[in-house]
């Protein structure tokens, strides 16, 4: 199983209603068989189904989500993208929990909507949470999913551990808010699954178009 082929890191700004934020992207690309080292696929399931309330109500959550290795089947590889912003410039909001809630909408609402703009026919990406393509979801109703061929599902979703993830490809932490202690940061993990091994260029413009 090779190594990671490449890594690089990007330093990004976010322009919001209150303030500049800066935030970095690190990103590795692997072969997609290099992944399934991380996957446990029935712990996080049955995790999810203890502590999720999305479980068994939204076609991209588990247990309806496919495992990694059947998804990916298709693509030789993934360029796995880590965004993370340093929650200390968050300092104009007052409560500590509500900093966490506000850098994550900034990372995960950028990065998703960059990897969908940059994929083409030919690739597919792994969002930073279950799918969002629909206001809600058509399970909660008992109805099939509105957008099938695009539904997307989170690393999580597919089985992959994503603390072990990136502490091996990018020697970081997930950080997390507790006792309300506020972390030092706060991330994001995503990927753009491909059969060519240049993606990253593409997902880093599409992340400078957004302000």
């Amino acid at each position: 199983m090779k190594l990671p082929l490449k890594k690089n890191e990007y330093r990004l700004k976010a322009h919001t209603p209150h303030a500049i934020i800066e935030y970095a992207c690190e990103e590795c690309l692997v072969e997609t068989k290099y992944l399934e080292q991380f996957m446990n696929k029935s712990y996080f399931d049955k995790l999810c189904e203890e502590r999720c309330p999305n479980y068994g109500n939204k076609w991209s959550c588990p247990p309806y989500a496919p495992d990694y290795m059947k998804f990916v089947k298709k693509y030789e590889f993934i360029d796995v993208f880590m965004l993370y912003i340093k929650l200390e410039q968050l300092d104009y909001i007052k409560q500590e929990y509500l900093k966490i809630k506000a850098a994550n909408s900034i990372l995960k609402s950028r990065m998703d909507k960059a990897l969908r703009n940059s994929m083409n026919e030919n690739e597919f990406y792994i969002s930073t949470g279950s799918c969002r393509l629909c206001k809600s979801c058509k399970k909660k109703a008992g109805k099939s999913c509105a957008y099938p061929e695009r539904r997307t599902y989170s690393f999580e979703a597919l089985g992959i551990n994503v603390s072990l993830l990136a502490a091996h490809l990018f020697h970081r932490d997930l950080l997390w808010y507790k006792a309300k202690n506020l972390p030092e940061y706060t991330s994001v993990v995503a990927g753009l699954l491909t059969n060519n091994g240049i993606t990253d260029i593409k997902v880093i413009d599409r992340l400078l178009e957004l302000k």
